[in-house]
């Protein structure tokens, strides 16, 4: 899959989705992504994960197509709740879990636990 067909899936999936119930983590490093800072999205209404470059950071000029690509190889991911969320992260490396894991609260609707 390139990485404009995966753009087109995830505005696909988000299309009829309301933006709150779109999370964006902070950005964190991962080995999946060369180290670019990355941030971990998910729809909890659709259950649905993936990874997204911080796109504030591309200077003019760069190329990052190939790190697109590692957000296409990454996939779309299931994730129902927060703990499938911190598993991703987790699966992810040590900077991501730390810097963007969910705490489980029952007060809290899904996706918006506090961050440790």
């Amino acid at each position: 899959m390139t990485y404009d067909e995966f753009t087109d899936k995830i505005e696909s999936l988000n299309e009829d989705t309301d933006a709150v119930d779109i999370y964006t983590s902070e950005d964190f490093q991962c080995d999946q992504t060369g180290g670019f800072p990355t941030m971990l999205c998910v729809n909890w209404d659709k259950g649905k994960a993936w990874l997204q470059l911080n796109d504030f950071l591309i200077a003019d000029g760069i190329d990052v197509s190939k790190i697109q690509q590692r957000c296409v190889d990454f996939g779309i991911r299931d994730c129902n709740d927060v703990e499938d969320f911190n598993n991703i992260l987790k699966s992810l490396g040590e900077d991501a879990e730390q810097t963007t894991y969910l705490l489980e609260d029952s007060d809290c609707e899904e996706g918006q636990g506090l961050k440790l």
